[in-house]
């Protein structure tokens, strides 16, 4: 990417927001930017999973999903929803395999893509760089250990509890006319993409989210869900361990 484009300066700002960018010196930032291109994705659009052989992407704005699909079955689940400031695809960029997962727009995507020997050139060669992609790579991890955590012990009920609760945002960050906490991440999502996340089916999350709507634990505003009594949704959340540190 050259500097003399005219949004040069608002990638720069944005770029240097990230948790892999923050705190570099200018001029490496620079020199990095300028292996970058910007890329647009259509909200609904597929891509195959293997552009990350090629290139690596940090998300500017909007939000990617991350699905796994059984070749069979058609089942899917869906990994993670990356949103501004994440990186696509971690696990490529570390062992330079193919990873079966397919990358999709929930919005209008805007990225900033770079090829990804040069990312793993960045790695080697820049300390700085290196000390924010460790906890950047070490977050991802425990994101993956959570989901296998909730698929293989929770009910659906409370797994999607836990999921809400991974991403609310703390009361009064959202619309004035809204006092409860903003769970932007979730918003808008069909019931069947909050199905994928936590391993059900669509019938399932709905009965389980007009549950919640029934007892006062949240709510749908415009298509936004909000968190009325987050005491009451740490509650369903820690459901199990409530249970199991019941005497038998």
């Amino acid at each position: 990417m050259k500097n003399s484009l005219p949004l040069y300066n608002t990638y720069r700002a944005r770029l240097s927001g990230t948790e892999l960018f923050r705190g570099l010196a200018d001029d490496l930032l620079d020199d990095m930017l300028s292996h970058f291109r910007f890329e647009s994705w259509n909200k609904g659009s597929v891509h195959d999973s293997s552009i990350a052989l090629r290139r690596f992407y940090v998300v500017i704005e909007g939000r990617m999903q991350l699905t796994r699909i059984h070749p069979g079955t058609g089942k899917q689940i869906t990994i993670s929803i990356l949103s501004e400031g994440d990186m696509y695809d971690v696990l490529t960029l570390l062992d330079g395999q193919s990873h079966d997962i397919t990358p999709s727009a929930l919005d209008d995507l805007k990225l900033l893509s770079a090829p990804i020997d040069e990312v793993r050139n960045w790695i080697r060669e820049h300390p700085d760089f290196n000390e924010n992609f460790m906890p950047y790579l070490g977050k991802r991890i425990r994101s993956r250990e959570a989901l296998a955590t909730d698929l293989g012990l929770y009910d659906a009920h409370t797994r999607l509890a836990r999921l809400i609760l991974r991403y609310v945002e703390p009361e009064g960050s959202g619309h004035d006319d809204s006092p409860g906490a903003e769970v932007r991440l979730l918003h808008d999502l069909s019931n069947e993409t909050l199905a994928h996340m936590v391993g059900s089916a669509r019938q399932v999350v709905n009965r389980h989210l007009q549950a919640m709507k029934k007892d006062g634990i949240l709510h749908t505003e415009n298509r936004r869900l909000i968190v009325d009594d987050l005491e009451k949704l740490r509650q369903e959340a820690q459901e199990l361990e409530q249970r199991l540190q019941v005497p038998g």
